[in-house]
Order: structure tokens, then C-alpha cells, then sequence
């Protein structure tokens, strides 16, 4: 159980530190699948040892800084300096590729270790280790191929577990495809799937747009029910604190078109301040429900 919650607050906090101070936004879980980020441009990830891969591919929203991370738990009265070299191990599994084709990539491992206030260890710590891995550099027509792939999978990543699975699959689909018309067949599958979904809005507010998502509480997400504005308020007077996770539906709806472009736009597009609502920079909402924030809205 210490193990466990050691990795488990370590890729917490390497997750935020990760968007705070190398202003990453948009992340793919590897886990121990292999993966195409676009199978048509020959753009994947390649082993290069055993043992289990980093823990994301990641970039920023302007589409650039293509980084592989791995992040470490640690409980090591010692300090986190054997966790960080064995995320070091790890975070060198993989390459990414473009045809064939190594590219560049930032390298990041990141070990962190809980300080105890009423035993030892007392003392916390953040290690990390980032340089720049060099490589070949990608061909004008390739280079957002890499970062389309990667926000595809990010964002089916979050409407998944929401309960959008069939828009989840058309996404990742989308990475797989080698041949331009099983590529245009799928793209028309996935512009199905969207228009399929309840497209979500924030009441009287027009600062946030449509978007695709599901009620998340402290029991889980709600996918088999819809919440009526009576039900948010029931669910935040019960203590349930109900959120709404969604995404951009623009934003979807130009991945799925691998509008490169459009993608920049919508992700640069400045959010007004709001005392309730929090954006994630990669077209993601947190919205805490309740009498001040309802969710409405249909297909």
C-alpha cells in the first residue's frame, strides 16, 4: 500500500509540475501498448528495451515541444535519487519516430518523495531531469502530425470514462489508419460519433461554448442517467460536490479534421476569468455545479 501511494501521489504531482513550469497541456498515457500517432505518416513510438514505458507523451498546446515523461514515487528515507535514476531508465524506452526517423524530444524523469510530519521521513523532495534528446528534423508536411495524433488520444483519454466511448474509439482509429480512403472513412465515422453526442453549455454564460463531457461526483461519473439542473443542485446539497469535465467541441471536431491550424486557434483563444469554471489549456472545462453553475443543453 505505501508502494501504491507513493506512485500514485508522484505521478500527481509530476503531472502538475509538468504543466506548471514546462507548460504542457496535452498528454498521451502510454502504458505498456505500443502506439501509432499517425499510422499514415508513418509517425509512431518505438521501443527500444523491455520493461514498462514512460508514463506520457506529451506537448504544448501550440502544438511544439514534443516530451516524453516519466515520474517516480518515492519512500526512500534515502532520498528520491534511486527512484529518479530508475524513471531516468525508463523515460529512455522509447523513441519517437517520423518515417523511420528519430526526432527530437525533451526527456523528463521526475521523482518526488512526501515529507511525514509525525515520523521520518520529515523531510520532501522534487528531483528531475530534463534535457533535450536530439534528433532528425521532420519534414514540413509531417510536423503536426505527431502533436494531431497526440491530442486525439488526450482527448479520448477524457470522454471516455464520461461515457462517450464510441466517440472515444473513432478517435484513436484516427491514429490508425494507413491508407488516405480508410482515413476519410474513419474521419467520417468519428464526425458521426460527435454529432451523435449531447452537446453540453454552461447556464447564462456565453463564455464557454458547447462542449463534450459528463458529471463527475465523489461517487463517479454519471453515464447511464442524465442530471437535470434539480438533480446538480440535489447532488451538491448532499455533499457530493458534482463537477462537469468536458472538452471543446470545436476543438474535437477540428482533431478529428487534423486541422492543425484550427487546433492553435481554438487552444489560443483567451478565457475571461471565472470565480467557478477552470480551463486546462487543452480545450478541457472544470466546472463545480450547483445553485451558481448548471449544465444544460441536448444534442
Amino acid at each position: 500500500m505505501k508502494v501504491a501511494l507513493s506512485g500514485l501521489f508522484g505521478r500527481f504531482v509530476a503531472r502538475a509540475y509538468l504543466e506548471r513550469y514546462f507548460d504542457l497541456s496535452i498528454f498521451a498515457h502510454l502504458g505498456n501498448h505500443m502506439i501509432d500517432l499517425d499510422r499514415r505518416k508513418q509517425v509512431r513510438i518505438k521501443r527500444l528495451a523491455r520493461g514498462d514505458l514512460p508514463d506520457w507523451i506529451a506537448c504544448k498546446s501550440d502544438l511544439t515541444s514534443l516530451t516524453i515523461a516519466e515520474a517516480k514515487g518515492c519512500h526512500d528515507p534515502g532520498g528520491p535519487a534511486k527512484a529518479l535514476a530508475r524513471a531516468w531508465t525508463q523515460a529512455g524506452r522509447i523513441d519517437v519516430t517520423v518515417k523511420g526517423r528519430r526526432v527530437t524530444v525533451k526527456r523528463i524523469a521526475v521523482a518526488s518523495r512526501w515529507g511525514v510530519a509525525n515520523s521520518n521521513p520529515a523531510d520532501a523532495h522534487l528531483s528531475v531531469r530534463d534535457p533535450i534528446d536530439k534528433g532528425d528534423p521532420i519534414d514540413p508536411q509531417d510536423k503536426d502530425g505527431p502533436f494531431i495524433g497526440l491530442l486525439r488520444l488526450h482527448v479520448a483519454s477524457m470522454i471516455e470514462p464520461l461515457g462517450h466511448t464510441e466517440l472515444a474509439q473513432a478517435l484513436r482509429a484516427l491514429t490508425r489508419q494507413t491508407f488516405p480512403r480508410s482515413l476519410r472513412d474513419a474521419a467520417a465515422r468519428a464526425r458521426g460519433a460527435l454529432d451523435s453526442v449531447p452537446i453540453r453549455e454552461v447556464k447564462k454564460t456565453h463564455d464557454i461554448g458547447g462542449l463534450v463531457g459528463g458529471i463527475v461526483t465523489r461517487a463517479g461519473p454519471i453515464t447511464d442517467a442524465v442530471a437535470s439542473t434539480v438533480d446538480q443542485e440535489a447532488l451538491a446539497r448532499l455533499n457530493l460536490r458534482p463537477v462537469f469535465v468536458g472538452v471543446d467541441r470545436d476543438l474535437i471536431r477540428a482533431a478529428i479534421d487534423g486541422e492543425a491550424d484550427a487546433i492553435r486557434g481554438r487552444l489560443a483563444e483567451k478565457v475571461s476569468p471565472d470565480e467557478f469554471a477552470r480551463p486546462d489549456r487543452a480545450g478541457g472545462w472544470i466546472i463545480p455545479l450547483g445553485t451558481e453553475r448548471r449544465i444544460v443543453g441536448g444534442a
